[in-house]
């Protein structure tokens, strides 16, 4: 590869690079509105699934978990600096703790409840 071509693919990952930081500094900070809409997720081990649910109620973030063990509504619900935090009563009281860091339509993140905590990844729904 020549000197020029050398600089011109130089300068071309140099600008893709500037951009990718600007529009990752742009994008820092989500509204709770991002969140929106269905979730597919899964402990990274595969064993379990499951489905969040987000939405709007009167400006205020509303969510809903279905596992294995049913749908209840998601508590301590909040979403801050990208990040969804909530809690699930599910079974016979068991409390499972979620949080997870949202970059566009994935997720990654912890649930930890009284045996431990497990991985779990996820994406949005189209």
């Amino acid at each position: 590869m020549s000197t020029k071509a050398l600089r011109v693919t130089f300068g071309l990952l140099a600008a893709v690079l500037i951009g990718s930081l600007s529009a990752a500094g742009a994008g820092q900070a989500q509204k709770p509105e991002a969140l929106v809409g269905t979730w597919d997720v899964k402990m990274e081990d595969g064993s379990r699934e499951f489905v969040f649910e987000f939405s709007m109620k009167d400006g205020k973030l509303a969510g809903k978990f279905t596992g294995a063990s049913g749908t209840s509504d998601m508590a301590n619900l909040t979403f801050e600096e990208n990040t969804v935090k909530f809690s699930v009563t599910v079974g016979s009281g068991m409390v499972i703790n979620f949080s997870a860091i949202v970059a566009e339509d994935k997720l990654s993140g912890m649930l930890s409840l009284e045996y431990g905590e497990a991985p779990i990844t996820g994406s949005k729904r189209k």
